[in-house]
């Protein structure tokens, strides 16, 4: 982490970082981030390895659909409330 989750999910987006993930963040803190990483060709994905829904407070990104996939069966122990 080196600062906001929107500026983590840029450095992926410029290549600065392989991956991303965070949990109990909110929709305002991933928004801006994931249309800058998508638009640089990578991708956002719920940690449960779903499409990512930005009110379930939880994110990966990463460069490659692959990673993201990896990342995902890694992590799905860790559990976070939704935002409503």
């Amino acid at each position: 982490m080196m600062g906001s989750a929107a500026l983590n999910m840029c450095t992926v987006a410029a290549g600065e970082a392989d991956a991303y993930f965070a949990y109990t963040i909110h929709c305002w803190d991933m928004a801006a981030g994931k249309i800058i990483v998508e638009e640089a060709g990578g991708t956002c994905i719920d940690s449960e390895g779903g499409d990512l829904d930005i009110m379930s407070r939880r994110v990966i990104c990463s460069s490659s659909p692959a990673l993201a996939k990896t990342l995902s069966r890694e992590l799905k122990h860790i559990r976070c409330p939704r935002d409503e």
